[in-house]
Parts: C-alpha cells; sequence; structure tokens
C-alpha cells in the first residue's frame, strides 16, 4: 500500500473516533412504528427519495450498500437529526384496577437526537469499502410520573445502534452489487407506575446480528435504479436481558419491591427498498418506496423473576408502505437546494392497537434542504421535514400478570400531535 494511501485511511479512523462520540451522547425518537430512516442529511431534506442511489454523501451503506460506488472517492461524514415532537394529550385511564377510571390531560414535548457517523475508503474502480454507525431503529414516548395514563407508561425507550461494515462491487457501467454486515445493539428502557404509586423500571439490553444486500442498475451515468433488503435476526428474535426493578408497592404488592432479572424478546422487521434517480441539466428527480414486515411483532411481552411475571400489550401489526419523491436544484458549483413529500404508513391500523408506548400514526412529510461546499473537501447539508400526524386514539391496554392472576387494563386516549426533524451535517473528502 502507498504511504497516500495509508494517509487516507488513519484519517478516515480519526473522524470515525471522533464522531462515535456524538453517538454515544444521543438517542433515538420514533418513526412510523419505531423505524428511523434518519441517518442522510440529504436525504431528510428530499423525505429520503432515492435514499441510496442519489451519490452526493457517504450514507449510501445504510440504505443500499451498491450505492456506496457512487461517490467515486473515499471521505466521511458526521451528523445529527433533532427530532421534536410536541402536541396535546387527553382521555380516559384506568389505574390500579379497571374499574378505577382517571381522566387527564397533558403536553407533549419531546426533542431527541438521531446522530449518524459513515466513512468510505474508495480501494479502485471496482471495490468501494464503508463502515456507518447509525440508528435504524427508535423510540421515545414520556408522560408525567403523576400522568393520567402513568399505570400504562412514563417513559418508553429503544435505542437501536447498527454498527456496519460494507463492501460494493462495480461489475461494470451497468451493474453494482453491496453488501453490509451489521452488529446492531438494542437498549429497551420501560417506566410505569402501579395504582399511581408503585414503580417499575425494566433496563435491558442485548446484541443481535443482521446483513443489508443492495443491488444497482445504471441506464446511464444520470439515470439509475436501486433494490436492497434488510434481513431479519440471524438468530431469530432479537433478545434482551437486564434489571427490572420495583419500589413503593404498597399493601401485598409491598413483595415485589426489589431488584429482579427482566427481559424481552422482539421482532425487529426485514424490509425492501427501492430507489430510482434521474438527472437532467441543472435538476435530479428521485424516488422511493419501501415495505417492512411489521407482521411478526405481534406482542411485547416484559418478562420478570419476580412474582409479577410479566406485563404485555397485544399489537399484530400490519406490513407497511413508505412512499417519497424528490428533486434537487444544483444552483451553482456551492449551493444545491432540495425539497421533497413522502408518507409514511403506520402499522397500527386502529385505536384498538395503539398503546400509549407507542402512539402511532401515519405521517405525512414535507422536507425542504440544501447543502454549501465550504471548499473542495468540505460540505455542509442541512435538512428539515414538517411531519404531519391526523388526530388518533390510542385504545389498546396492558395485560399484568400480578399475584391476583391476570388482568387488563382499558385507556381511551387522544393524541393531536406532531413533529418537526431538523438536520446537519459535515461531510469530509479525503
Amino acid at each position: 500500500m502507498t504511504k497516500t494511501k495509508v494517509s487516507k485511511v488513519q484519517r478516515c479512523a480519526k473522524v470515525m473516533a471522533v464522531s462515535l462520540l456524538g453517538v454515544c451522547t444521543m438517542s433515538e425518537a420514533n418513526a412510523a412504528g419505531f423505524q428511523l430512516t434518519d441517518y442522510s442529511m440529504t436525504g431528510l431534506g428530499r423525505a429520503y427519495a432515492g435514499a441510496g442511489i442519489v451519490g452526493d454523501d457517504y450514507s449510501a451503506l445504510g440504505y443500499n450498500p451498491a450505492g456506496m460506488s457512487l461517490m467515486k472517492k473515499s471521505g466521511a461524514q458526521a451528523g445529527a437529526a433533532m427530532i421534536w415532537q410536541h402536541g396535546d394529550v387527553k382521555g380516559l385511564a384506568s389505574r390500579g384496577s379497571a374499574a378505577n377510571i382517571i381522566q387527564g390531560k397533558e403536553h407533549v414535548n419531546i426533542p431527541v437526537g438521531v446522530p449518524s457517523v459513515f466513512a468510505q475508503y474508495h480501494i479502485n474502480d471496482t471495490f468501494d469499502f464503508g463502515f456507518g454507525i447509525y440508528a435504524p431503529f427508535g423510540l421515545a414516548s414520556k408522560y408525567d410520573h403523576h400522568s393520567f395514563v402513568s399505570d400504562h407508561g412514563i417513559n418508553s425507550s429503544l435505542e437501536v445502534i447498527d454498527i456496519a461494515p460494507a463492501l460494493s462491487v462495480r461489475f461494470n457501467e451497468q451493474w453494482t452489487v453491496g453488501a453490509s454486515l451489521i452488529a446492531r445493539h438494542g437498549t429497551v428502557r420501560m417506566t410505569n407506575t402501579s395504582n399511581g404509586i408503585g414503580y417499575s423500571d425494566f433496563n435491558i439490553d442485548g446484541w443481535g446480528y443482521y446483513a443489508k444486500l443492495g443491488v444497482m442498475y445504471e441506464f446511464t451515468k444520470d439515470t439509475r435504479i436501486g433494490l436492497s433488503y434488510q434481513t431479519k435476526n440471524f438468530d431469530g428474535d432479537h433478545k434482551l436481558k437486564g434489571d427490572h426493578n420495583m419500589m413503593y408497592m404498597p399493601g401485598p404488592s409491598a413483595i415485589l419491591n426489589g431488584a429482579w432479572d427482566g427481559g424481552t424478546e422482539t421482532a425487529l422487521p426485514e424490509f425492501f427498498l427501492l430507489s430510482g434517480y434521474h438527472k437532467q441539466g441543472k435538476f435530479g428527480y428521485s424516488a422511493s418506496a419501501r415495505w417492512t414486515k411489521w407482521k411478526n411483532f405481534n406482542d411485547f411481552k416484559l418478562t420478570s423473576t419476580s412474582p409479577l411475571g410479566f406485563t404485555e400489550t397485544d399489537y399484530n401489526w400490519d406490513n407497511t408502505w413508505t412512499v417519497s419523491i424528490g428533486v434537487d436544484f444544483f444552483y451553482s458549483e456551492k449551493w444545491t437546494f432540495r425539497a421533497g413529500l413522502g408518507f409514511d404508513e403506520s402499522p397500527v391500523k386502529n385505536a384498538g392497537k395503539r398503546t400509549p408506548r407507542i402512539p402511532d400514526n401515519d405521517r405525512y412529510w414535507m422536507s425542504v434542504g440544501a447543502s454549501y461546499a465550504l471548499n473542495d473537501k468540505v460540505r455542509l447539508d442541512f435538512g428539515y421535514s414538517h411531519l404531519y400526524l391526523p388526530t388518533y386514539k390510542a385504545r389498546n391496554g396492558t395485560h399484568t400478570k400480578g399475584i391476583g392472576g391476570t388482568s387488563t387494563m382499558p385507556i381511551d386516549v387522544k393524541y393531536d400531535v406532531n413533529a418537526e426533524i431538523l438536520g446537519l451535517q459535515v461531510q469530509y473528502d479525503f
């Protein structure tokens, strides 16, 4: 290896190490279901249309590893999207027993960061090697400790980080394939009260192993399509284990107080992503469609070695489609502007399947963005999206196995909540 190539690899490693610090200090927020797409700020500006095959940043391995070949150079990027959920929640919820119904209202204000870092080494005209750390799934819902829904959930968080090396192989001017091996770490934190007094806190985590496969076909240098597939966990369900702490339980339930072992098994979904891109003059046109297999996410059971046994919620989600279209305007050598529209279908089809922990609904994306080249090596990317969610209700209660047997706690909660996403990213070409 030449001295120049060694230097490039060393610089790549330094940038990745610094950016990793940002990953360790931020968490995730929920998208449709709890799937995230927010690891490209250029993509954010066009509602992620053309994801993986536009070729204007180093995030392709997170969407379609075959798209890494489009950069034709080595470099790295670091970015973060800030997702702000805001609105009002009101309605009825049971506390302590199914017969004890509490009425309430509160304001939702949840800002959450989604960081990412990618690096890529252009080996030659055939091979490109990449490495990424990003968040493909995440969830954040939060209510006040004294909320009328506190028995059903206070803090609910799912933080998933992918650590993914990838390789793309260009066979000729038309065909490129790519693959990424993924080590995925998931952390789940679930808290709630019992009868508004006792406190339950699950804090569990675990590793799973996945892969992403991609193919890209280029009709011309300005027109192409790509298809990628995200596998399920190689070992089946993703297993998480850790602590279950219970405190302040009243009366006979006091025997539950203490530190117990907790765990869960969950099915993170497979998905297919189809993207297209065409450039003509000063404009680039893009589109994407993603099919996500949520059908295997039937329930979410938190198990405990305590006499509580388990808490369980039936979900029975449906498979979903996400579609988007976008346009880029190459205004000058320094400035590029972009916009996009998207529809993100929720796997939750009615209020009877919706819960306070994952109060999900369809999303309509309206996005704008821009890129500015500081010089021939450094570029800044900006993106903003408004996510409109029609008003919706949650009526899916929690099933709990306690000392007296299994009980179902009903709810009827109305959500008027929307979200904003603001993203910033810096790219450096070696």
